[in-house]
């Protein structure tokens, strides 16, 4: 575990907790929390993802 962490909850979809659960098998990730970080890592590293990311009008609901 590097560096410190804090504790938040977030409230998730049960398809998006479905989808985090997923990722953590299929990845052998410790746990849920280390799949969030792994997609905030990326996120953080990579600026020219962020339009499609959070421009992008999903309706999955």
């Amino acid at each position: 575990m590097a560096g410190d962490k804090e504790t938040y909850e977030i409230a998730l979809n049960p398809d998006q907790m479905g989808f985090v659960r997923a990722m953590k098998e299929r990845y052998a990730l410790a746990d849920e929390g280390k799949v969030m970080r792994v997609i905030m890592d990326y996120l953080i590293s990579n600026d020219d993802v962020h339009e499609s990311v959070f421009t992008q009008v999903r309706c999955l609901r």
